[in-house]
């Protein structure tokens, strides 16, 4: 048995807004065709042909580069979503906690580009994002690891490919969090 530890540097890309907390998810459910992307795992699952698998991801994503991880699929798509002050509350019998989700979200297109040149890659994707609410309701930040910083590579066509995934998310959340 050999085990390796490997050290790098992630980075934490950070936005803050004065738009409150309900309106930056929406625009982010938006973004990530959270509402229209059901059903994409399935279809994914049930795929016989290279062609079947991109016709899904792709109507799914509604002409977006993403969907969110609820298990569907698209740059920014939706996958997933942890409402993390929701069961906060329930924990320390509360109802005031401020608001708090975590958002996963990609498109298995570009993870395939990833991964077709290290494997390794698929690692830390899909991204995830988390939207947080202050607690006097005056802020809402959005963060999340810049994908390039959490590949550890030499293989510069997978680190360019991945550096488009980082413009993308930051085009996404610049038009989410803008005023």
């Amino acid at each position: 048995m050999k085990k390796t530890t490997t050290a790098f540097t992630a980075q934490l890309v950070t936005y803050e807004t004065t738009l409150p907390f309900n309106e930056v998810t929406a625009r982010l459910d938006a973004e990530v065709n959270k509402f229209e992307a059901g059903g994409v795992m399935l279809k994914m699952r049930s795929a016989k042909t290279k062609k079947d698998l991109v016709d899904s991801i792709q109507g799914a994503m509604g002409g977006k580069d993403f969907v969110q991880v609820l298990f569907i699929i698209r740059l920014p798509k939706y996958f997933l979503e942890m409402n993390h002050h929701k069961w906060l509350n329930v924990y320390h019998e509360a109802e005031n906690t401020s608001p708090a989700v975590v958002y996963t979200i990609g498109n298995p297109i570009f993870a395939e580009t990833f991964m077709r040149h290290d494997v390794r890659a698929g690692f830390n994707i899909p991204p995830r994002l988390m939207v947080v609410q202050n607690a006097d309701a005056s802020l809402t930040t959005v963060f999340y690891h810049l994908p390039s910083s959490l590949v550890v590579s030499d293989n510069e066509e997978l680190m360019q490919a991945i550096r488009v995934v980082d413009d993308k998310l930051e085009q996404m959340i610049t038009r989410v969090t803008a005023d």
